[in-house]
């Protein structure tokens, strides 16, 4: 992988840092799942602190030094505004969960990537039957990472990724 990289991503988590410092993960087309550190994102002055929000769309340029990855730049590409009421936001960061637990690191996940675009709109329109969507999405999802090809409910599908990931999953209203 080069040491310089710009892509397109899904902000999955992030974790704060000593100092002013935050570890960001996101999933990216090109490069798949991610982990860098974002230096002096938690200064006041930071332009870069609103566009690592969970569930963000963003254009990413990162560079590699000694093993690491620093975030340099980022643009908002969407905040997805429209998913952050209670049951849509659930359900969104249960499937940002799923993923960052089940997706290896840097390896290149792009059908996944496009379920995960496609997830976002749906949930995004208006009408959304959220649950059915979450359970089409993960169904397929788990799917592509070899976790069975059966057609399952929603709570078997949880159940499934939390026999995978070995830990509970943190679902509210969703079921």
């Amino acid at each position: 992988m080069d040491d310089r990289i710009k892509t397109d991503g899904f902000v999955l988590k992030k974790k704060s840092l000593l100092h002013k410092d935050v570890l960001v993960t996101f999933f990216s087309a090109d490069f798949g799942k991610i982990t860098a550190i974002a230096k002096g994102v938690k200064k006041l002055t930071s332009r870069r602190a609103a566009h690592i929000q969970t569930g963000n769309l963003i254009n990413i340029q990162m560079q590699k030094s000694h093993e690491i990855w620093y975030l340099r730049s980022t643009e908002l590409i969407s905040g997805f505004i429209k998913v952050r009421n209670k049951v849509k936001s659930d359900a969104v960061y249960l499937y940002l969960f799923t993923l960052d637990r089940l997706l290896p690191e840097e390896q290149n996940e792009y059908e996944i990537y496009k379920l995960t675009k496609k997830f976002f709109i749906e949930v995004s329109k208006p009408d959304a039957h959220v649950k059915a969507t979450l359970t089409k999405i993960l169904q397929k999802t788990l799917n592509i990472l070899g976790y069975g090809d059966q057609k399952h409910k929603l709570p078997q599908l949880l159940q499934i990724v939390e026999n995978n990931i070995e830990e509970k999953l943190p679902y509210h209203d969703i079921l």
